[in-house]
């Protein structure tokens, strides 16, 4: 694996621990604000999160080199609503998409089958992620902070499994 794609896949599972903190940080914003199906939601995501790192953890274990962890940033945790909360989760799995883009790009300009066979599975995750956040979004900008749907919505993404 070139030095290139190893710092990538490295940045990457770093980011999804990121991310998972992001969540983290959702999750409390959501439960602290009374909305236990968007926390329980959010929850989910958190846990997909580590899962995707731990997956990059185990493949570059698999073909022969070392993870390296680095110091994550604090979370955003400032929101003004769950609308807000939702539209900067969106951007995030935008940028999420953007980074596999890039290594599934990379790998396939390097010819490394190993790489292009792996990241395929997060191109595809990424596509259901977008599509998910963008219903979610369309959605609380028709409810338009009407505690009615808001509460709907809520009792909805509570069965997340």
């Amino acid at each position: 694996m070139s030095e290139k794609l190893l710092e990538m896949l490295n940045d990457q599972m770093n980011f999804e621990l990121q991310s998972a903190y992001e969540y983290k940080a959702m999750q409390i914003y959501a439960d602290d604000e009374e909305f236990e199906g968007f926390a329980h939601w959010f929850g989910q995501q958190v846990r997909e999160e580590i899962e995707h790192a731990e997956k990059m953890t185990k493949f570059l274990q698999e073909v022969g080199f070392k993870p390296v962890y680095k110091a994550m940033e604090a979370p955003n945790e400032e929101f003004e609503d769950l609308l807000d909360v939702t539209k900067k989760a969106l951007d995030h799995e935008k940028e999420v998409t953007r980074r596999i883009h890039e290594i599934a790009k990379a790998a396939r300009e390097a010819g490394d089958e190993r790489v292009i066979s792996f990241i395929q599975s997060f191109v595809d995750e990424q596509v259901e992620e977008e599509d998910t956040f963008g219903k979610l979004v369309t959605r609380l900008k028709r409810i338009n902070g009407n505690y009615g749907g808001l509460y709907i919505l809520d009792g909805q993404l509570a069965h997340r499994g």
